[in-house]
């Protein structure tokens, strides 16, 4: 918010929250940045039995003196400018005219992927030991699919083979490390053993792998055991299949996907947000879109949550969680019932910040659980829509991705989005990323999907991997100053758009 230092803000969201109000986060800049008197609108809010405040409130309510008027000159006249577009392209249509309204729901979401009122542990010692088994048997079960390692032996055997033994082994990586002479070693494990595997730096393509292993994915070495080293000849990731056959919609029916809207930031775009919620309601272009359009799917991070972090309280509009929540269901109540909408958990959302993450809890959710249309789940979770399989995870450990491996970059969250499948695991590396270690891993991308949608790092990407439709769907967040001083550049507001006929996909930009 330019021209508003962080303690006026602070005071504002004060002010505000003590009279129970909701400040819209459009309303909030123009108190702000105007220096409207906080305690008259107070005053006029509850005589006026008003308990949400946004523009138009302070439009019909707010005696705006001439000092204050001018102040307000530039933000008047960018609002009636961005008003003058929207309707250069408004055009109006009764909802129940939607061709969509006709089609009846084929969504269908996965119960057993969801961790909410399945968590069972506690933390100790035993827990982790369950969970890491249950992380290696999940992934060997993947890579026990291709055919040559359906015949791979523990480790424990091939040291009792001896030197000379020739095999196949399914390891979780315990270690990597390169000797002062350039010598490359993982060391790894199994359920019965450990495992020293030895990496030839002649070897151009071993060396290549080694350098974009992770600490404790779960990998296929083939090679030769010599005394203590296990001579590797080839190393294989869990990976996708080469070839497979995507599903699709046997009719013409639309996918929205979102996430990071941020609600209770006063960075959130509330205008661009209400602008694609006018859109779904038949308002603007691409109306054959608008009308085909019966799933909505937003992967976290609904709200900004409250102490997520350090100084947090200067740069929200709304801070109380409760309420937050309750300015999100207000603006989801306006999705026609006839569209389902999917919300996951996110890393600001108030739910345990370890993963997976189980769902909102009602007392907290509130209104979002009266709203027939709306279904409040995990992260991550799957589901399908009219047959098409969808993994919907939030994403908070591309930052893990994005800082140990190479290629990878906060402007193309595909690339990293990619590694996920590449190790059919979306938190690889433990440790860096909280992880809850429940005794089953509900992280593992055990069974492949059509599309794999992500947020998190507030930037649009697209990818097509191996047939499965890689989309991070960007942020309806203004850049923070934090994202600032990294330089990254988040892309608000655009939303792709997936025909579940044919896979097509369109971006559409809700921005002025």
């Amino acid at each position: 918010m330019v021209g508003v230092d962080s303690e006026r803000r602070r005071e504002l969201n004060i002010k505000f929250s003590e009279n129970g109000l909701i400040v819209g986060a459009d309303a909030f800049r123009k108190i702000a940045d105007c220096s409207l008197d906080p305690e008259d609108i107070i005053l006029k809010a509850k005589s006026s039995k008003i308990w949400f405040i946004d523009e138009q409130f302070l439009e019909e309510y707010v005696v705006v003196s001439k000092e204050d008027k001018k102040a307000c000159k530039e933000i008047q006249e960018s609002a009636k400018e961005a008003k003058a577009e929207e309707q250069v392209v408004e055009v109006s249509r009764p909802t129940d005219s939607a061709p969509a309204k006709k089609i009846e729901s084929r969504l269908v979401i996965n119960e057993k992927s969801d961790i909410t009122g399945k968590s069972t542990c506690s933390g100790d010692i035993q827990d982790f030991f369950d969970y890491f088994n249950a992380r290696y048997a999940s992934t060997r079960s993947v890579l026990q699919e291709r055919m040559e390692y359906k015949s791979a032996i523990p480790i424990d055997d091939v040291l009792k083979a001896g030197s000379g033994t020739k095999a196949r082994i399914i390891c979780m990586v315990a270690g990597k490390r390169t000797s002062d002479k350039g010598y490359k070693f993982l060391d790894v494990e199994d359920p019965t053993g450990e495992l020293t595997i030895f990496i030839s730096g002649e070897n151009q393509l071993l060396s290549q792998i080694f350098e974009r292993v992770l600490l404790d994915e779960v990998i296929g070495v083939k090679g030769t055991l010599r005394n203590t080293l296990f001579i590797a000849s080839d190393v294989t990731q869990p990976d996708l299949p080469l070839t497979r056959q995507p599903k699709y919609a046997d009719e013409e029916v639309y996918a929205a996907f979102l996430s990071d809207i941020h609600v209770g930031s006063y960075l959130f775009m509330e205008k661009e947000f209400q602008r694609f919620v006018d859109w779904v309601n038949g308002k603007g272009n691409k109306r054959e879109i608008s009308g085909n359009l019966k799933y909505i799917f937003i992967a976290g991070d609904l709200v900004d949550g409250v102490g997520i972090y350090p100084t947090q309280e200067s740069e929200l509009t709304i801070p109380d969680v409760y309420k937050q929540y309750d300015f999100l269901s207000m603006l989801l109540e306006q999705i026609p019932s006839h569209i389902e909408v999917v919300l996951s958990m996110g890393n600001h959302d108030a739910v345990r910040n370890a993963e997976p993450q189980p769902k909102l809890p009602k007392e907290i959710g509130g209104r979002l659980f009266e709203l027939p249309n709306v279904h409040v789940t995990g992260n991550p979770i799957r589901l399908s829509a009219h047959d098409v399989d969808v993994l919907m995870y939030h994403g908070t450990s591309l930052d893990m991705i994005i800082g140990n491996l190479s290629g990878c970059s906060y402007s193309r969250p595909e690339t990293a989005m990619i590694e996920y499948l590449k190790r059919r695991h979306l938190i690889p590396m433990y440790g860096v990323e909280g992880i809850a270690p429940e005794k089953a891993d509900y992280l593992t991308i055990r069974d492949v999907p059509d599309i794999f949608h992500c947020g998190h790092v507030h930037t649009n990407g697209y990818a097509n991997y191996r047939g499965v439709h890689v989309i991070n769907s960007g942020t309806w967040q203004s850049k923070t100053k934090y994202q600032e001083q990294l330089g990254h550049v988040p892309t608000p507001a655009r939303v792709p758009v997936m025909n579940l006929h044919n896979h097509d996909i369109n971006m559409l930009y809700f921005g002025d």
